[in-house]
């Protein structure tokens, strides 16, 4: 497998800075090709404050927002505000606002209600439950990301972030303390502290949950010098390695499932999609975040048993996916893949270059120390173009939830068949929820290469969004973007639904795209796009923080 990937071997945009706004209504009607950077900051700008504007006026303080007919509601079920939306979006705002030219002035004062609401109307003290993961990655990984970028910016008072992220962590910390294991159970009471377990899946917490919580508690114990945050997450690997023999029965592959009091997997379900994707990115971002080795050991034998067990080619353009073993490593093959698998390209290609350029990373020692990081390279560049493909090859160039990649004898079965025949869309998989996984890709590709072909790509996709998702786009007063039911029918069916990744992610991506000189050496994001900084190591190792388990 390692020579069938290394294998794997793989318009320019105009750089033009316009320093003057430059009407909406002429971007629908602006070809991507010809966009400048400035251009394209300026539409990604106003695309953001359409949404923005939009939820502020009739949603504001709200988890949920519905962009069709203007309702909300709150997550918990006492309809207490987590400020899913709000957390969730401010260092959005904070790196659209260091970068603007057409609307600083408006993102500084967005920022600063949104401090105002954080600080003085948002009080984690709620008695319900929430969800572990969901809580910890978009409410803890924003206030930890506005702390830094607040400081780092110096916009609005970056004490009122950090204080509410230890009283949110503190609240969340106590799920670990749910079992022996551990491994928390998947949701937690924020005032009492009580963690409940999975009311399906037999009570299985999903494996992808309980490790996709440490970038954001490690950051936590390096800011308030507090280890307890930092051992309490570090302790659900140890079993869940052990218990399974997972480094040689599963190749560094997991299962999607785990049972919390013993650490053994439920079930044989393998895939690099929903309930299996963060696993991976987490082992990856924990080695450049705090530089623990074993991380990066761990990561580098999963790439390996993804490679041998899960990556293929669809018939007739050999477009690069990965799919599924439903019925475990033995079983039949899948060739399904989520859109959620979409952020491995941009995965790869971090773990290939750590954040340098990839002709600075070859001059690098390190480089040559691993031969797979060539390999990962190039399959990065591969993955990133067959996900930029499930946009391109759509009526409305936006990308379905789901779709089957083509292996020449797959029956149509009434789906939907891409232009070029490589995959396919079941009927209930046609929706487009404005996910950031290909953008995601898209940006690393670009700031790590220097190709411009990525910008061309994130152009069209924003174009695609524009001319698709948007409502009541003649109307200045009205115009925002939603969900699709369906994004393979032209005209698109909207949803009654705007995502808090919307904001959070997918636009965060496409704008830091087309930034010049950002410096991934020195930032690693959470999996819901909250940028922390690299820690440093004299101060880890001060303070103690370094890893406590070895296998």
């Amino acid at each position: 497998m390692k020579s069938l990937v290394s294998a794997v071997i793989s318009t320019v945009v105009a750089i033009v800075a316009i320093a003057y706004y430059v009407p909406w209504n002429t971007y629908s009607e602006r070809k991507p090709a010809g966009a400048g950077v400035e251009e394209m900051k300026g539409q990604i700008e106003t695309m953001f404050l359409a949404s923005w504007r939009d939820y502020s006026k009739y949603g504001w303080g709200y988890d949920v927002y519905d962009t069709i007919n203007h309702n909300f509601h709150n997550m918990p079920r006492d309809n207490r505000p987590l400020g899913w939306i709000i957390v969730d979006s401010v260092d959005t705002l904070m790196l659209m606002y260091n970068s603007s030219v057409l609307y600083k002035s408006e993102f500084e004062a967005e920022i600063l209600k949104s401090e105002e609401w954080i600080g003085n109307v948002l009080d984690f003290d709620i008695d319900a439950e929430v969800n572990l993961f969901e809580t910890t990655i978009r409410m803890l990984g924003g206030l930890l990301s506005a702390y830094h970028l607040s400081d780092l910016l110096e916009v609005g008072n970056k004490t009122v972030y950090l204080n509410k992220a230890i009283d949110l962590g503190d609240r969340l910390a106590l799920a670990f303390l749910s079992t022996q294991s551990g491994i928390p159970y998947s949701s937690i009471n924020l005032r009492s502290g009580r963690a409940i377990k999975n009311h399906v899946d037999g009570g299985a917490s999903s494996t992808a949950e309980f490790t996709t919580l440490q970038m954001e508690f490690k950051y936590l114990a390096y800011l308030t010098e507090n280890r307890t945050y930092w051992d309490l997450v570090e302790r659900v690997y140890e079993p869940l390695y052990k218990n399974n023999d997972l480094l040689n029965a599963y190749d560094g592959l997991v299962p999607i499932y785990t049972f919390p009091e013993t650490g053994k997997f439920s079930g044989s379900n393998v895939r690099f999609g929903s309930r299996g994707d963060s696993f991976y990115e987490y082992l990856l971002k924990q080695y450049l975040l705090t530089h623990e080795t074993l991380y990066y050991d761990l990561y580098r034998k999963s790439m390996q048993g993804m490679k041998k067990h899960l990556l293929a080619h669809s018939k007739p353009s050999s477009l690069w996916y990965i799919g599924e073993r439903e019925e475990g490593l033995q079983g039949k093959f899948s060739s399904k893949m989520d859109h959620l698998v979409c952020f491995m390209g941009g995965l790869l290609a971090s773990g290939a270059t750590e954040g340098l350029s990839v002709n600075e990373a070859r001059e690098r020692p390190f480089f040559s120390l691993f031969p797979d990081r060539q390999n990962d390279w190039l399959l990065a560049k591969e993955l990133t173009h067959t996900c930029y493909q499930m946009y391109n090859q759509t009526p409305s160039g936006l990308a379905p939830e789901i779709v089957v990649f083509n292996e020449g004898n797959t029956e149509q079965n009434g789906w939907w068949q891409s232009s070029s025949g490589d995959f396919f869309v079941k009927p209930l998989d046609r929706h487009n929820l404005q996910r950031p996984e290909t953008v995601e890709s898209i940006m690393f590709m670009y700031h790590l290469s220097h190709d411009n072909k990525y910008r061309q790509w994130g152009a069209d996709i924003a174009s695609s969004f524009l001319e698709n998702s948007c409502i009541d786009c003649d109307d200045l007063n009205l115009r925002r973007f939603t969900s699709l039911s369906d994004c393979i029918v032209l005209p698109t069916k909207k949803s009654n639904n705007m995502e808090s990744f919307w904001l959070a992610e997918t636009l965060k991506y496409l704008y830091i795209l087309f930034l010049d000189d950002f410096d991934l050496t020195k930032v690693v994001f959470n999996t819901e796009a909250h940028p922390f900084p690299v820690l440093d190591e004299k101060i880890l190792k001060s303070l103690s923080l370094t890893t406590g388990w070895s296998l």
